[in-house]
């Protein structure tokens, strides 16, 4: 479910013009709450939101939420940095782009990590990333799951030119090497489980380090300034959504499950692979640091090995600049 990064992206978001961020989103309706737009895609953390709005906990933080539903992050990046929208859900690896390219947003919230959704799974003989040498692995390029694998390569001491990466879909990657087409593949779920059910040991999986693969949600920067309020009320909401998720499971995974198309207990099931941060692990997560344990020095990292990769054309950009930690910090008060 996470979004194939293409050079193309760039192309696509920044020929809309860039004008700062933001709707027509901070005029009040007539019971006086904050008028916003949401743009999201499929991704369960994403469902959140809609379960704030079922619950009123929009109305109850004053904000008027609407909510509009993208078929590709691609899309919905364009409608972001083109104005048209206040708020928008990420993969955390696809705010690199429009950013670097003048995109006038921060990112606000961390909403959740992948904790064993995806990973690498190699044959029964491949014992270790440094097996990987000379072996065929596929995976999907420019996907979170490629810069996933460059990262375990560079901590192991290796790079790209030691292995033989083929290119296929997460789809394709996790079939061939079920069939044996492959020595070992990158990928996600349902993938990633089918290929271990079908003997694949897992080499690493993100569940080793959460803080690698993340979603957050961006706010323009225009209603960061002019309506902070409406910023806060929206992260709130998504806070409390949660708890109601964590009090009501079953009812929540059904409501949440049919928003996104699947059963609650797919939903349910999906939901393990992931750990939702709590208001102190996301101030943690937006304090500066040195290791994976900080949103910018991870986006960093990947912003590098998008540059490497000749996605971006410079990589001179701070990504931690992307921050503004300034509401979390606030509501975790």
């Amino acid at each position: 479910m996470k979004k194939k990064i293409l050079s193309t992206l760039l192309a696509l978001t920044m020929a809309v013009s860039l004008c700062a961020c933001g709707s027509s989103g901070g005029s009040k309706n007539s019971e006086g709450n904050t008028k916003v737009t949401l743009g999201t895609t499929s991704w369960p953390t994403n469902m959140f939101f809609y379960l704030a709005e079922e619950k009123g906990y929009f109305e109850k933080n004053g904000v008027d939420v609407k909510i509009q539903d993208f078929t590709s992050t691609t899309e919905s990046t364009n409608a972001f940095v083109g104005g048209q929208l206040d708020f928008c859900t990420f993969a955390s690896s696809e705010t690199i782009a429009p950013y670097s390219q003048g995109g006038d947003f921060s990112i606000v919230l961390e909403t959740d990590k992948s904790n064993g959704c995806e990973g690498l799974v190699a044959t029964s003989d491949i014992k270790s990333v440094k097996d990987l040498k000379g072996k065929t692995v596929a995976t999907q390029l420019y996907s979170v799951d490629h810069m996933f694998l460059l990262t375990l390569l560079d901590e192991n001491g290796m790079s790209e030119d030691d292995i033989n990466i083929v290119d296929m879909s997460i789809q394709e990657s996790g079939s061939a090497f079920v069939a044996g087409q492959c020595d070992a593949a990158c990928i996600w779920d349902p993938y990633f489980s089918q290929a271990k059910a079908a003997g694949g040991t897992e080499l690493f999986s993100s569940a080793d380090d959460p803080d690698l693969i993340t979603d957050v949600l961006g706010a323009s920067k225009s209603l960061c300034k002019d309506h902070p309020e409406a910023v806060k009320g929206v992260i709130k909401s998504f806070f409390e959504a949660v708890d109601y998720w964590k009090e009501n499971p079953d009812e929540a995974n059904e409501f949440m499950g049919e928003k996104l198309g699947v059963t609650a207990d797919e939903f349910a099931a999906q939901m393990d692979g992931l750990l939702i941060p709590t208001e102190d692990e996301v101030v943690k997560a937006f304090t500066k640091a040195d290791d994976y344990s900080y949103w910018g020095y991870t986006q960093n990292t990947v912003r590098d090995f998008m540059h490497k990769l000749g996605v971006l054309e410079s990589n001179d950009v701070d990504c931690g600049d992307m921050i503004d930690a300034s509401f979390i910090n606030d509501i975790a008060k």
